[in-house]
Formats: structure tokens, C-alpha cells, sequence
């Protein structure tokens, strides 16, 4: 699978050309301690592999593509320490990629050939260059600048935008992985909605999610948001430390991630486990908009446009809630978009404007958020686009109202 996908980016690169990608690396902490590590996703896409400070360098010759893995030396110090670092037949058996060398090499290996090839043709550098951000040094532009050095005439190529189209299509594997983790969301989220009850605090529902991951060998796709009251008004609410009060609802987004791919979906159900009258006309005001994305996406739609839909649906429906007078507009209760990719990063990588495809997994995410009530609801579904509309992903999520709270009257 990651040499088709390899197979298949270079069939779109030029002859003499050097494509780069590297793997990442934890950044330093405090004292002795370094972050979290995080493979980039591009290069585990091509590659399989999730350890860092490794670089994939292919190649294309006219007939031919030449594949190099660059890894770390063994230190059978280290591996005492902090775990062994990969063996040369473990890379390769989970990349297919053969010729496997250390990093200390990749400097000269690809100064090498530039001098070997540049005498007969222009070589091309090419590398996901977008991902320089806060302009820090990245370490792949590092490498480019310091052979254009020693090669002035070598011309530099962002191949970004051809990773993300391979990306935004998924295979059934990627589908299968995703599937995995939207069903860990759901026990997660059934198990907060067990444990729901008034003046709960926002991080007891949140540690009943992390249990459920831990038990499932998952990670999260992003750091949950629990938030009840007035507090699931606040789009990125992240601190799930407040203590309910009785009678609100809790609105939470959150995932699971599954062997890197990611789950995303919201929720939104009454602590006490009964809605109140007003709160069931905003929570199926939003759950119309929610299910109306899933009859109008089509293939060759845009985010944007399918985010026209719901304003348009907005702007007949909130006039019932008694909302838009005194001025107001949608904007005023709804201003975030419906959609975004989803993958192997929880907004995946996509190309702004592109029209959807079928294999395109994004999210279906209305929401309505009345401050001033105290009130927030989202509901969001992972749904896959198909030849002629979309497939529910997360359809066993329990999202109606008669559901909600027949679960949680039985809890």
C-alpha cells in the first residue's frame, strides 16, 4: 500500500527530480523532557512508519526511481534508556524501501546526486515546503538551502498540493481505520452520557472519554471539549473544569484516533438526561441542518457552498426560535463552517475550494450557539462522500432526541 502510494506521487514529479520528506521530530521541553512526538502525516503516508528524525528521499530517473530511507544508528545506550531505535529490516519491512542508510549521510548521499545527474540535466528539489510555519527553521529547507549552496542552478518545488489531493481521497484501509476509531468516540461518549447527572464537573464526564481510549488502545484526535452551560457557546472551549448546574446540557467534540486516523464528532445531550422544551427546539433545529447536509452533499460540491446551504436553511428556520430580530443575522448564533477533511490529522489536509470527491471523508457540523440562554448545541457526523452523495460514517452515534434520553433515563 505505502509503495503504491509512492508510485503513484512520482508518476505525477518530474525526471531528475529529488523528492524529501522527513518524519519530524519531538521538540525540547524543560530540563531533560521533550514533547509529545508526532509523525508528519505525509510521511507516514508514503512510508508506514511513525519514528522520528527519519527522511524519505526518492529519486525519478527518466526509467527508473531510486528510494533511500535515511534512519538513526542503533545506540544500545539510548535503547536502555528511552526504547531501541528501528532496525534497518524493521524500516523496510514495513516501508517495502530497501536501500535503507543512516542520517548522518543524506547531506552528501544528495549532493552526490546532483553532481552525478545535473551534468546532463536541471534537477528538481521537492519537498512539502508549506510546512514551514512561524518562520522556523524546517529541516528540509535547511537541506535544500545547503545544497542549493554547493548547486546554485538546482530548482526547489512545493509538491503539497500533490500529497493533499492523494490524501483527500481515502482507500478502504483509511476507511476502516477511521471507522475503528468513530466506534471507540461512540462507547466513550456513551460512557459520559452514563455518568451525566446535575452539578457533574466537565473534567469527571471528560475522564469517563479518556478510560474508554486508554481500554481501546487509542489516542485522542484532539484534545476533547466538554463544556456545559453558557460555556459550549465558546467554539474552542477547552479548559472542562466548570461544575454543571442543573438542567443544563453539555456540548462535547471530541475523538478517537486510531493507529493515526481520526475520529471527530460533537454531541449535545441534557445533563439531568430530560430536555427541556426550549432546549429540544434549538437541538432539532440543528439536527434538521445536520441531516439536510447529508441529503444535498454531492460530489463536485465545494465546503463553501455546502456551508451556504446551511445559512440559507438557517435564516428560514431561526425566525421560529424567535432569533434574527433587532438586526441579528445567522452570523450571530452560527459562525463557524459546517465541514472540514478528515484523515490522518483531524482537519486533513485539503485544497481550498476543491470540489469534493468520492472517497473525500469530511465533517458535518451545524451548530447553534445562544449565549445569552446559556445555551450551545453542534452535532457533527463523519461522512463519507459516495458517486452520488455521502454515507454516514458515525450513523450509530445516537443524536436523536427520543434516543438521548431514553439511554439516559435507562442509565
Amino acid at each position: 500500500m505505502f509503495k503504491e502510494r509512492r508510485e503513484k506521487l512520482q508518476q505525477q514529479l518530474p525526471d531528475y527530480s529529488i523528492t524529501v520528506l522527513y518524519s519530524g521530530k519531538a521538540p525540547h521541553s524543560i530540563g531533560d523532557e521533550v514533547y509529545p512526538f508526532k509523525v508528519d502525516r505525509s510521511f507516514y503516508y508514503y512510508t508506514g512508519i511513525n519514528e522520528q528524525n527519519m527522511t524519505l528521499v526518492f529519486f525519478k530517473l527518466p526509467k527508473a526511481v531510486q528510494e533511500i530511507l535515511f534512519i538513526e544508528p542503533f545506540d544500545p545506550v539510548m535503547a536502555k534508556w528511552v526504547g531501541a531505535k528501528m532496525l534497518p529490516a524493521e524500516a523496510t519491512e514495513i516501508s517495502g524501501i530497501r536501500d535503507i542508510r543512516y542520517v548522518e549521510e543524506i547531506e552528501e548521499a544528495i549532493s552526490r546526486l546532483v553532481s552525478n545527474y545535473g551534468k546532463f540535466e536541471s534537477i528538481t528539489l521537492c519537498g512539502e515546503l508549506s510546512k514551514m510555519e512561524l518562520n522556523q527553521s524546517w529541516p528540509v529547507s535547511d537541506l535544500f538551502n545547503k545544497i542549493r549552496n554547493r548547486h546554485p542552478d538546482v530548482d526547489v518545488r512545493n509538491i503539497a498540493a500533490l500529497t493533499a489531493r492523494m490524501r483527500m481521497v481515502k482507500d478502504e484501509e483509511e476507511i476502516r481505520l477511521m471507522k475503528k476509531a468513530i466506534s471507540v468516540t461512540n462507547e466513550g461518549i456513551k460512557a459520559m452520557m452514563r455518568a451525566a447527572r446535575d452539578n457533574v464537573t466537565e473534567n469527571e464526564l471528560e475522564a469517563h472519554f479518556d478510560f474508554v481510549l486508554k481500554c481501546a488502545n487509542c489516542e485522542h484526535a484532539f484534545s476533547t471539549i466538554c463544556a456545559s452551560g453558557k460555556n459550549a457557546t465558546v467554539l474552542h472551549y477547552g479548559e472542562n473544569n466548570t461544575q454543571s448546574k442543573p438542567g443544563e446540557m453539555v456540548l462535547v467534540d471530541l475523538g478517537a484516533a486510531y493507529e493515526l486516523y481520526n475520529a471527530d464528532i460533537s454531541r449535545t445531550f441534557p445533563i439531568n438526561g430530560k430536555f427541556s422544551e426550549r432546549q429540544k427546539a434549538v437541538y432539532e433545529t440543528v439536527l434538521r441542518a445536520n441531516k439536510m447536509v447529508q441529503e444535498v452533499v454531492r460530489p463536485g460540491m465545494t465546503l463553501r457552498e455546502l456551508n451556504g446551504k446551511v445559512i440559507e436553511f438557517y435564516q428560514q428556520e431561526l425566525p421560529k426560535l424567535g432569533l434574527l430580530g433587532n438586526g441579528d443575522t445567522v452570523r450571530d448564533y452560527y459562525w463557524h463552517s459546517v465541514s472540514h477533511h478528515l484523515g490522518l490529522e483531524t482537519h486533513d489536509v485539503s485544497l481550498l475550494d476543491e470540489p469534493l470527491r468520492a472517497g473525500n471523508v469530511i465533517t458535518d457540523e451545524p451548530g447553534l450557539y445562544l449565549e445569552k440562554e446559556g445555551i450551545g448545541v453542534r452535532i457533527e457526523d463523519d461522512i463519507m462522500i459516495t458517486e452520488d452523495g455521502c454515507i454516514n460514517l458515525s450513523r450509530e452515534i445516537m443524536k436523536e432526541v427520543e434516543d438521548i434520553e431514553a439511554f439516559m433515563a435507562d442509565r
